[in-house]
């Protein structure tokens, strides 16, 4: 074979090669990336539950038994009745209830929780280490005589910076200067909003 055609023929075979490896890399390419869906938007009015964490604004408020940095407390003091029996009776309850406003960070962004009274999704649990000088100060500011800690039961739950909480609350939209606060409050006179422990985001 003359030395032109094995040239030509070789040039021809180098170029479909070279094709043929053009389309399979054009077939093993990835498809292109969806592009991402658009975050949920609160809207002033609407009812929802939003898990995130707690935020404090500014100081945080001291649980009054175990003496814990939160933004809300439920204290309890269950005073029993003494007598020679096993079983003891329960006396009276007193309970103690405090809340300031904070943050939540969430999916959504952030919100600020703010109300003073919600109701609480989570069981108090007995305070231990035990502090009697918490607990004597806890009786006396209640009116009940210090004697009573010995015969009394404390218990306490709190709601702590670096919590992952659940709010179901209602939402409010203040737009200033081109950006929106975003607020979550009571449902009504009659209905504070809940906190509770992690839950899916539900809005409304």
């Amino acid at each position: 074979m003359p030395v032109e055609a094995l040239l030509l023929f070789a040039l021809a075979g180098g170029a479909i090669a070279g094709a043929a490896l053009l389309l399979a890399g054009a077939r093993k390419r990835p498809p292109p990336e969806a592009p991402p869906a658009s975050a949920p938007r609160l809207t002033d009015g609407e009812v929802v539950t939003v898990t995130g964490t707690v935020r404090a604004i500014g100081a945080p408020l001291v649980s009054p038994l175990a003496a814990r940095s939160c933004v809300l407390y439920e204290a309890y003091a269950n005073i029993y009745e003494t007598n020679d029996g096993p079983h003891r009776a329960l006396a009276a309850q007193i309970f103690d209830r405090r809340m300031t406003p904070f943050e939540l960070e969430t999916s959504l962004g952030t919100i600020v929780v703010d109300d003073v009274e919600a109701e609480l999704e989570l069981l108090p649990r007995p305070v231990f280490p035990r502090r009697i000088e918490r607990e004597v100060a806890f009786l006396r500011q209640h009116g009940r005589e210090p004697a009573l800690a010995h015969t009394t039961g404390f218990e306490e739950t709190t709601i702590d910076p670096g919590a992952l909480v659940a709010v179901h609350g209602l939402v409010r939209v203040e737009a200033s200067d081109g950006d929106a606060r975003i607020r979550l409050t009571r449902l009504g006179d009659e209905a504070p909003m809940t906190i509770g422990p992690p839950k899916r985001t539900v809005l409304a």
